[in-house]
């Protein structure tokens, strides 16, 4: 009994959330000494206690029952249990007293459907507590969890007097409910009335609704409106002005406002929102440089972090700190008991199968607990890409046929895909039949291109062209492939007939062009040649996209950490540029004298001047 010695007050302030072994003996006490009946205020401080630990909730209502004619405030704070036994105690709080405006709030934010909030709000009107500030921001607040915008309009339109929590509770409840025009005018009439200054919360509300709809003018004016307010020093507005940027490609500015936040101050959130960023505007490289600078700040990932990092390995095939994220999943217990997010299994399969590692994939894939189709696409055309045609067919049955699962357009791909590495003609004509009748799937350019460069494999041209023309304007961009094909097999006339269809295609950029110049490079008519890159001049038809690749130099033998270095085609910015193009240059000298370029290679290329 010696806790029973400390002050009741210090006793009942304990912030944690209270043990049955401490509130029981302390509940005997109060009984037994009589406090409880005589001290309004030890009860509703009991009542508080019960209802901040869940296993003793049952206990509230009993209690206030039993004790007689209890204050209202004691009432209210048994109101934030669960909405069943929050409806006992306030039936009789409604016997015993007249319920005030704090009494309503818990049981609206409660509430499990719109009919009980309804009935809620028709008691509150009949109370006339409706329009007291309190309640009805709570009513506001529930009223646009369930969706009922208009109901919340209304309400708010008649409310007399509005502070800043009512406010936010529009700007920001029409923002969650996809709202965004009634968000932002809610937001303009906040900043005409200037009755009220506007918060943190309005301001990461409204560039929310910025960042969804892509909005940067409107952002970047609510940016200036920040710094003028000074708003620049909240972390949370900072975050949410990162991840506007971040989402409209604008990376050096979501930069800027991130390096504008003290070192001390930058959370999770704050490095998850610059990551998305540069993993949105496929910076890979400078995504993993700043995922070394997180785990040196000594932040904890999570695992929105880690989806962010492998994706960005997975596409630049950094396999070493690839494994060094796995590991940190597996240390760290994310992956505690196979809770890990599956997104963020996903990644970590994508990135094992991008990088060549497909066993390592297959045992993640196999010890995931939940997946999904995505889970299965990413497996399928991990063993599709490096020719495991066999595996990937296997792991398709089993999806569809032992786990039931529809497959979607991108798990038809890849079984596509895998067909048409591995040689298996026949299947894959097969499944392009099942997509269209068994699963009801449309095929799109990616698989009629597939079933196209399968049968161009094969040599079965005649085929391959047919597929061409059946998939019409859909498969437009096929004709690149079957153009391949013929390449390949040396037939020059189909090869520019090919060329030709694909230049007078809209959709075709600069590709039939090139693909055309390259043709008639490859058998030396050079005049054709030039008069075709003089008209892709005139027109001003460039390559849409130079070729960019990753290099990860260093490992456990290096005596230095992992670099990973960028190359983009035609580029000089490479501090050791001259050695790479000397060396460039010497291996194509070498490949050229020992006949190791193919005959059918056009040296003479409309990419190289």
């Amino acid at each position: 009994m010696a806790a029973l010695r400390v002050p009741l007050r210090a006793v009942v302030s304990v912030p944690r959330a209270p043990t049955p072994r401490l509130l029981l003996p302390l509940h005997a006490h109060l009984v037994v000494s009589g406090r409880l009946a005589a001290s309004p205020a030890a009860l509703t401080s009991l009542v508080s206690l019960y209802a901040r630990s869940p296993a003793l909730h049952h206990v509230i209502p009993l209690l206030v029952l039993v004790e007689p004619s209890p204050p209202v405030y004691c009432f209210n704070a048994a109101l934030s249990l669960p909405h069943h036994l929050a409806l006992q105690v306030f039936r009789r709080l409604c016997l015993a007293h007249y319920p005030d405006a704090f009494s309503f709030p818990p049981l609206i934010s409660s509430s499990p459907s719109p009919s009980q909030l309804l009935a809620l709000h028709a008691l509150s009107l009949r109370c006339g507590l409706s329009h007291e500030l309190f309640c009805a921001s709570a009513l506001l607040r529930a009223s646009l969890r369930f969706g009922l915008s208009d109901h919340a309009h209304r309400l708010f339109g008649e409310l007399p007097h509005r502070d800043v929590v009512v406010w936010n509770a529009m700007v920001n409840g029409f923002a969650r409910l996809g709202c965004f025009e009634r968000a932002v005018e809610c937001f303009r009439m906040m900043r005409e009335e200037g009755a009220v200054q506007i918060s943190s919360f309005t301001v990461t509300g409204i560039l929310s609704v910025c960042t969804t709809t892509a909005d940067l003018g409107r952002g970047s004016a609510v940016h200036g409106m920040v710094v003028k307010s000074a708003f620049d020093q909240e972390v949370s507005v900072c975050n949410a002005l990162v991840d506007l940027y971040g989402k409209c490609h604008k990376v050096d500015a979501a930069a800027r406002v991130f390096e504008g936040i003290s070192g001390t101050d930058k959370d999770l959130f704050s490095w998850n929102s610059m990551l998305s960023a540069l993993h949105y505007s496929a910076d890979h490289t400078g995504t993993m440089k700043l995922f070394s600078r997180m785990r040196c700040a000594a932040v904890w990932p999570d695992a929105v972090t880690v989806a962010a990092v492998l994706s960005a390995c997975s596409q630049t095939a950094a396999l070493r700190v690839g494994r060094e994220v796995h590991v940190y999943i597996v240390t760290s217990g994310l992956a505690c008991h196979g809770t890990l997010d599956v997104f963020a299994c996903n990644s970590l399969v994508d990135m094992y199968t991008k990088s060549g590692a497909l066993d390592e994939a297959r045992r993640v894939f196999d010890w995931m607990q939940h997946r999904d189709v995505a889970s299965w696409n990413i497996m399928i055309d991990g063993y599709a890409s490096h020719g495991r045609g066999k595996e990937a067919l296997e792991l398709f049955c089993q999806m569809t046929e032992v786990e039931q699962l529809l497959p979607d357009e991108i798990t038809l791909l890849g079984a596509l895909s895998a067909c048409s590495h591995s040689g298996l003609v026949e299947e894959g004509k097969g499944f392009l039949k099942r997509m269209k009748e068994e699963f009801c799937l449309e095929p799109q350019l990616e698989h009629y291109a597939c079933v196209t460069d399968m049968l161009g494999r094969a040599g079965r041209l005649d085929e391959a062209r047919k597929i061409v023309e059946e998939a019409g304007d859909v498969g437009i961009g096929a004709w690149r492939t079957y153009l391949a094909a013929c390449r390949m097999h040396g037939d020059k006339e189909k090869a520019q007939e090919a060329a030709r269809m694909l230049m007078m295609t809209e959709e075709s950029g600069s590709g039939g062009w090139v693909l055309l110049a390259n043709t008639y490079g490859w058998e030396g008519n050079f005049e054709e040649l030039e008069e075709v890159r003089g008209e892709m001049k005139r027109r001003g038809v460039q390559k849409d996209a130079p070729g960019c690749s990753w290099v990860e130099v260093g490992g456990e033998n290096s005596g230095s950490g992992t670099v990973m270095h960028a190359f983009v085609s035609g580029d000089m910015g490479h501090p050791e540029s001259d050695m790479i193009y000397e060396m460039l240059h010497a291996l194509i000298s070498w490949m050229r004298d020992c006949s190791h370029l193919s005959n059918t290679t056009p040296l003479y290329s409309v990419e190289h001047p």
